[in-house]
């Protein structure tokens, strides 16, 4: 009976983090014959999914031989049966110009990542280097209150970011000839089939990708900040759709709210949005507490599960220290890295006492 009791604690543990819906992080790796590994991260938030995946021979500096050994994407907004919605292959470039503009996420693998719930929050965090000696943090958040929006922040920390691009297949991702991309700002329509567009000094927050004639019932929206930006263009395409917002210098900080709708027809939806909701998400968007860390009473809960695990104190004291520390700075990327040392200290435990009753 103790046994028995003991399997149902351990598989308990185990599996918590991982049920469905739950924010985790699957992650694969594996050794190649030309030198190189493989590595693959699935980031789990509430209603989304990050696709990470990049080939290395030092773990540090990606080495990229053909399509397919590099991806960043996004599953979000995603119809059953396509690869439409958010860009499952490339939804983020972060550019920064060295000797040549260099997307930092494509050159390096990062250098952490790291997924929290918080209250109910979904947090994530990923830091990159930059070309000399700063980091490129990005910050995702999702909201139960709003399961069809991804809110992110990305931060130039010592260093000057070039450009940001968001990438996007409204619908889907074929080219069938009947389909008519569109991207709208609220005041202004474009057929993006027809010629570049080109926004200089943007003054709308909002955008929002759509389609005609057919694939008219999925889109994506984007809100941004278009104070920080000097310029925004998007290249002439029929296929995917790539949003281009080169930086002001000086600007360090960047919000963006990534939005989705499927199964509702794009023209009626796209007024709604910019008549009723749009402005509401970019509100909402400005208000978000972007520095959530998880309190101290959970923690603590989540140490008292590990000491039951049998987890030593002495291993579970620098991991206190640091929470604490991080709380009291306010610096919740810290925090969330002793939250996630500390599940995976509990999950490696656990599946080590697992594999003892098998």
């Amino acid at each position: 009976m103790k046994r028995k009791i003991a399997i149902l604690l351990l598989s308990a543990l185990v599996t918590s983090g991982l049920a469905a819906g739950t924010p985790h992080i699957r992650s694969k790796e594996a050794k190649l014959s030309d030198g190189r590994t493989k590595y693959e991260r699935d980031v789990y938030l509430n209603s989304a999914r990050v696709i990470l995946l990049q080939h290395s021979a030092d773990g540090k500096t990606a080495i990229q031989k053909k399509w397919g050994d590099y991806f960043f994407g996004l599953e979000f907004g995603r119809m059953p049966r396509t690869n439409g919605g958010w860009s499952i292959w490339d939804v983020l470039k972060c550019y920064e110009y060295g000797k040549v503009p260099t997307n930092l996420l494509q050159k390096f693998l990062p250098e952490n990542v790291v997924v929290n719930n918080i209250n109910g929050i979904a947090v994530a965090d990923l830091v990159y280097p930059s070309l000399n000696k700063g980091k490129l943090r990005i910050r995702m958040m999702q909201f139960p209150s709003h399961p069809d929006w991804l809110f992110i922040r990305i931060t130039a920390q010592e260093f000057q970011l070039w450009r940001i691009d968001f990438g996007a297949h409204p619908g889907n991702s074929n080219i069938p000839k009947d389909r008519e991309r569109h991207v709208a700002t609220g005041s202004a329509d474009y057929t993006l089939a027809q010629a570049n567009v080109k926004i200089s000094s943007p003054q709308s927050p909002f955008f929002a990708l759509y389609n005609k004639f057919i694939q008219d019932n999925a889109g994506n929206f984007l809100i941004f900040q278009p104070e920080k930006f000097q310029e925004v263009t998007i290249p002439k395409t029929s296929g995917g759709v790539g949003m281009r917002f080169m930086v002001k210098k000086g600007t360090r900080q960047f919000d963006f709210a990534l939005g989705q709708f499927m199964n509702k027809p794009a023209d009626d939806t796209v007024k709604r949005f910019f008549a009723e909701n749009a402005e509401a998400i970019r509100k909402f968007m400005n208000s978000i507490d972007w520095n959530p860390v998880l309190p101290k009473d959970q923690f603590e809960k989540s140490c008292q599960e590990a000491l039951k695990l049998g987890i030593p104190e002495e291993k579970l004291a620098p991991l206190r220290a640091a929470h604490a520390k991080a709380v009291l700075a306010g610096d919740s990327a810290t925090a969330a890295e002793a939250v996630a040392a500390l599940e995976k200290l509990k999950k490696n435990t656990a599946e080590t006492g697992l594999n003892q009753f098998r």
